[in-house]
């Protein structure tokens, strides 16, 4: 909730209604995920009052596809590889974007099953 807090306290002064998206924001998302592992990302598309728009149209992007595969059918991620044969972990990178708005990046590790 302080993060909403500070994100709407950060968008006072903005113009645009309460339909246009300013931040996208990830929710409960998951920081490992195995090879192999489908799992569901959610976000919350946020307006300049820090509220959530609903409907709002967004994709999720992998900064890493070697690593990080993306299943846009259902918003979700796919391990795919890891990438250091020391620990059989990996590092992925997704983002999420509405329109031309993305999010910051988020770092999922992918480990061996």
């Amino acid at each position: 909730m302080a993060s909403v807090l500070s994100l709407a306290a950060a968008c006072t002064g903005l113009t645009g209604g309460d339909s246009e998206a300013v931040a996208i924001e990830f929710v409960a998302p998951p920081d490992t995920i195995a090879v192999n592992e489908t799992t569901v990302v959610n976000v919350r598309v946020l307006n300049r009052s820090g509220d959530s728009i609903p409907g709002a149209a967004w994709v999720l992007l992998s900064l890493t596809p070697d690593t990080i595969g993306i299943d846009s059918a259902r918003h979700a991620v796919i391990g795919l590889s890891w990438a250091d044969t020391t620990r059989h972990t990996g590092t992925g990178r997704i983002l999420a974007r509405t329109g031309d708005l993305p999010s910051a990046p988020f770092r999922i590790v992918v480990k061996q099953p």
